[in-house]
């Protein structure tokens, strides 16, 4: 048991770090590794929502001023929508099927960004746009606790400036995992170790988004999302192979 609070902990360092850094991917790295820990998928999925919240709130509390409130509603609402379901039936299926999921989730999010990186996409701000946004958000978040990829492509596209992005990202990542945090309560996904996971990974969190800001400044971004997406592609292999 020791060992695994470790893990938790140095899981959480690392991943809040990655989203200290580049705005998001909290989810997406924490569950290249999480799932092989934890003793269950669903308990890996729901730990991950419960520390990406933990991340956002921090850094949302430090930039409330610069959120952007009116790109939120469509995409929570539709998200909120899809989740509702997703969650309530991913019970039922096995936690093989699970994995080899994340790993194709995996290498489609890895392919994306190592080609396309930051680059904009012309026609995904309009209103139908975001409900897209919000539904595959929605799947993404509530099957693999990471539903960041469509909502940053919507992001740099409709936010400029670099403080409202960082703080609009981090205020979607905070609605989503509360609402997750409700859905997924009363459905097995969490056990009586559940807080005590939690705390270890606070405390990661913490010592995470700390490093972060120090470094913030003195990373090459695009160096550090190459290497992150080149790790995450070899973990969707990995999972894929399982």
């Amino acid at each position: 048991m020791s060992e695994l609070f470790c893990l938790v902990f140095v899981l959480s360092v690392a991943a809040s770090f990655v989203q200290r850094v580049s705005g998001f991917g909290f989810g997406i790295f924490i569950m290249m590794f999480l799932p092989y820990v934890m003793p269950s998928y669903n308990e890996a999925v729901a730990l991950s929502g419960l520390l990406s919240g933990t991340t956002a709130l921090a850094i949302v509390l430090f930039n409330f001023k610069h959120i952007c409130w009116a790109k939120i509603p469509i995409i929570f609402l539709f998200n909120a929508l899809v989740s509702y379901f997703v969650i309530k039936h991913m019970v039922t299926l096995s936690e093989g099927f699970m994995m080899r999921c994340l790993g194709f989730a995996l290498i489609l999010i890895a392919l994306y960004f190592l080609l396309a990186g930051d680059r904009k996409i012309k026609g995904v701000v309009s209103r139908w746009a975001q409900a897209v946004v919000g539904v595959v958000s929605g799947i993404m978040g509530s099957m693999f606790g990471m539903p960041g990829p469509p909502v940053v492509l919507y992001g740099v596209n409709a936010i400029g400036d670099k403080k409202a992005y960082m703080a609009t990202m981090q205020s979607f990542w905070l609605l989503f995992n509360c609402f997750y945090f409700f859905c997924r309560s009363g459905g097995g996904y969490y056990t009586a170790d559940t807080p005590l996971y939690l705390i270890v990974g606070v405390a990661g969190v913490v010592v995470g988004i700390f490093l972060g800001a120090r470094c913030f400044s003195l990373l090459s971004g695009k160096a550090f999302k190459v290497v992150v997406y080149s790790v995450m592609l070899l973990s969707g292999v990995v999972a894929l192979l399982k």
